[in-house]
Formats: C-alpha cells, structure tokens, sequence
C-alpha cells in the first residue's frame, strides 16, 4: 500500500536574504558560504509557525473537511496547547474525528509524517500532511557554523492511501551532541558530525530501499533529499548512482528548512512527478534520525 499525492502547496514569504546580509556581522563572504553550503538565499518569516500553517492551509483547493488525520510537523514550535495542527482542523472545517498530531523529528519529520499517514489511513481515505518551521526564533546570529545555514518555511500535501508500491526506511542513532537545541537557547551543531551520518547512514538507508525492491539507483526517476547541505546532497547522489538531473533542489533559494524542506520541493515541483515513476524522498537530522521512503508516483 502506499500514498497518492493530491495537491502540494508552500507558505509564501515575501523577502529573500542573499549572503551578503551576513557579511556585515560575521567573518564571512558571500563566496565562502556558497562554497561551503550551496545556498544562494533564505527566507525569514515575520509570523509564527500557527500563522504560517494556518496560511498554508487556506491555500488547497480540493475538499479538506473530511479527513481521518492531520499531522504538522515541526521542532521550532512554541505552542504547547492546542496543537498547531488543530488549529488548522479548525481552520479547514474538518470533522470532530480527525485525529491532529504535532511531530518532532527536525529534519526528518515531513518524511516520518507520511509514514505515519500510509500506516493510519484506510485505503481511499486522506490525511493533511505538513511541516512549519520558524528556524530564525533560535539562531545563533554569531555563530558562523549555523547562522548561515538556515532559513524558515512551511509546505504541506493532502494525500490518500491507495495501492502502490511503498516502502520505508526508519533508523535512530545516538546523537552524540551533533545537533541540539535546548529551551530557550540556540542551535548548536558539529558539523562534521552531521556530514558523517548524513553520507554514510542516508545512503545505507536509501540502499535498503533499493535492494529490497531489486533496484538500483539508475532505476530512481526522482530523488527528494532533506536539503542541507550542496555537498551532502551530491555525495549522496555519487554513492547512489543516481542521475543528478533526477534529483530536485531548491536549497539554493531557501536553505536548509528542517522538516519543511521536502515539502517545498514537492509544492515547487509537483507537475514535473509522472504516473508510476519511481521516487525517493528521504529526511534526516536531530534525534540523530532518518525517515526515508520508496514509492511509485
């Protein structure tokens, strides 16, 4: 069983920042941090992660008032109660027995949302599946290792369970201090860490996939990779043997949006998917986690 995807859409931020903005505070260049990470721009957004999802939502176009679950994903929520993603329940008119869950997971929580939806829903039935992050409220502005690196945003899909191929990947590993972030403080990161697990434990992951399946990586129609880091993603891509030209980006516009980047490269990319392609999407990050999954368009 798997996941038909119905509609994508993302959370419109009116203003990008290009490297130049960190130029005036930190010992950096425009040059270096395109070197090093791939990103050209970021966004910061001027309102909280509730109004970003409530916004995002009032975007989908197709019936939203009869679903068996919603899931927001996020880590840089400061609602405790009610959940984000019952104000969007609310927001949509849904039923009183949509079952709302907010998820943390970072990186990897778009990809674990879906794993969830596939798990919960009947066959036919839809799930309301999104990732907002306001990142900006815990950086670190002085610290170059992390303040260049990330930017805000929110993009949801509403999928519905049918019979496709589908099959997933799950894995923790200990996270050794790599990336953490405690009430009222910053993000702190090793970055060397990070890149290790990423590349070495994504493509392991990924590999499973692919080999349960009797694929390769020439076989891979589309790959969505968490969007952290230029030389993350092509190392990934070179360890997989996949097609560079299959793999869809958008970190140089909105860097590394934790769980919401997956799903803005869905909502930018969606009419470029075609029936029955075979397709990767993988999140990876804090916990250490990773979430990935195989699935026929």
């Amino acid at each position: 069983m798997g996941l038909k995807f119905i509609e994508a859409h993302k959370f419109d931020i009116d203003d990008f920042l290009d490297n130049s903005y960190f130029e005036k505070f930190l010992d950096t260049s425009s040059e270096w941090i395109e070197k090093r990470t791939g990103i050209f721009t970021r966004q910061f957004s001027n309102c909280g992660n509730d109004l970003m999802a409530l916004d995002l939502a009032k975007k989908f176009k197709n019936p939203m008032q009869d679903l068996d679950l919603i899931i927001c994903a996020s880590f840089t929520s400061k609602r405790r109660m009610p959940s984000i993603s019952s104000l969007v329940r609310d927001e949509l008119g849904g039923n009183k027995h949509c079952l709302c869950l907010d998820i943390n997971l970072a990186c990897a929580g778009f990809a674990a949302g879906l794993i969830i939806a596939e798990s919960y829903l009947d066959k036919g039935r839809r799930a309301y599946i999104f990732a907002s992050e306001k990142i900006s409220d815990y950086m670190d502005m002085t610290d170059r290792r992390t303040a260049i690196l990330f930017g805000d945003g929110a993009g949801g899909v509403l999928v519905e369970k049918n019979d496709k191929l589908w099959e997933t990947d799950i894995a923790s590993f200990p996270h050794e201090d790599s990336l953490n972030l405690d009430e009222n403080s910053f993000i702190t990161m090793d970055g060397k860490k990070v890149y290790r697990f990423a590349v070495e434990e994504v493509s392991n992951s990924i590999r499973r996939l692919l080999n349960k399946n009797n694929l390769r990586g020439e076989d891979v129609d589309k790959l969505i990779l968490h969007q952290a880091n230029e030389r993350i993603i092509n190392q990934l891509i070179a360890r997989l043997g996949i097609n560079k030209n299959n793999s869809l980006q958008n970190l140089e516009k909105y860097g590394n949006t934790s769980a919401a980047s997956i799903p803005l490269v869905i909502a930018e990319n969606i009419d470029l998917f075609k029936d029955k392609e075979k397709v990767i999407l993988s999140g990876f990050g804090a916990g250490l986690s990773l979430a990935s999954i195989l699935m026929e368009w």
